[in-house]
C-alpha cells in the first residue's frame, strides 16, 4: 500500500462521545458512527449491532427530515486490535475498542442501505467523536478506492456539521427540560439555526466560518436564556 498509512486514534476513548447506551445524550441528532442495536440489514442474516456510515450531509433531505434509509455496517464482536496495527492492516474494518465495554469492529464487507423508521424503534447505543468519525471515513474510504483521504482535510469539511450538531443538541436539551418535545425542539432549532440574524447572513452559514461561530452560540443562549 505505498508508504502511506492509515491513522489510529492516540486512545481507544477519544473514538467515542458516548461508548454505551446510558452514556448517549437523548438530544444528539442523529449522526455518522453512531451504532443501534438489533438492526436488520438488508441482504445479512439477522439482527444485532449496526453503525451509521452516511454522511450527515446525506441523511436529511431537507437539513430536518432524515433520508428514507441509511448505509449502514454490520458491527461485531472481536479480539483486541492494538492500536498501531490499524495503520498497515484490517483494511476491512474499523476497530471499535471499547464499545459496550470490550471490542467490536465495523465492517465494511457488511453494509446495506436500512430503513430509518426502524431506528427510532430501535436504541442507539454509543456516538463516535468528530476524530472517530473522521478514521471510521478514512478508513471505508481507502477500503473503497485505496485512496489515502488525511483525517484533517476530512475535518476540514465536517468541522461545521459537527458545530451544528452540538448547538442542536444544547437547544433541544434545554427545550425538553422546559416540557418541550424532542421534535418540537429539534424543529424550532432548525428555523432558528436557517434564519439571518442582523447581519443578513443565516447562522448556519456563519457556522462555516471558524471565527464567527461563538458568536452564533452566544446568540443561541441568549436566545435561548431569554425564555424563547
Amino acid at each position: 500500500m505505498s508508504g502511506d498509512t492509515l491513522e489510529c486514534p492516540d486512545a481507544a476513548e477519544h473514538l467515542y462521545l458516548a461508548a454505551s447506551q446510558d452514556e448517549v445524550p437523548i438530544a444528539r441528532p442523529l449522526m455518522t458512527g453512531d451504532v443501534f442495536s438489533q438492526i436488520a440489514v438488508p441482504g445479512l442474516d439477522g439482527t444485532g449491532l449496526a453503525i451509521v456510515l452516511t454522511h450527515p450531509c446525506s441523511m436529511r433531505v431537507d437539513g430536518v427530515r432524515l433520508a428514507s434509509r441509511l448505509l449502514m455496517a454490520r458491527v461485531v464482536p472481536t479480539s483486541p486490535i492494538p492500536l498501531p496495527a490499524w495503520r498497515n492492516g484490517h483494511f476491512k474494518v474499523t476497530p471499535l475498542p471499547g464499545l459496550l465495554r470490550t471490542h467490536h469492529s465495523a465492517r465494511f464487507d457488511e453494509i446495506g442501505l436500512v430503513e430509518t423508521g426502524s431506528l427510532a424503534e430501535r436504541t442507539r447505543v454509543a456516538c463516535m467523536t468528530p476524530h472517530g468519525v473522521h478514521l471510521l471515513q478514512q478508513r471505508f474510504i481507502w477500503y473503497l478506492t485505496r485512496f489515502l483521504a488525511p483525517t484533517h482535510r476530512l475535518a476540514e469539511v465536517t468541522e461545521a456539521v459537527f458545530e451544528e450538531a452540538d448547538l442542536q443538541e444544547e437547544w433541544v436539551e434545554q427545550s425538553v427540560s422546559r416540557g418541550n418535545d424532542l421534535e418540537s425542539a429539534a424543529e424550532t432549532f432548525h428555523e432558528w439555526i436557517r434564519s439571518p440574524d442582523s447581519s443578513g447572513v443565516t447562522r448556519q452559514d456563519q457556522l462555516q466560518q471558524t471565527d464567527l461561530r461563538a458568536g452564533v452560540r452566544r446568540q443561541m443562549r441568549t436566545h435561548l436564556n431569554s425564555g424563547n
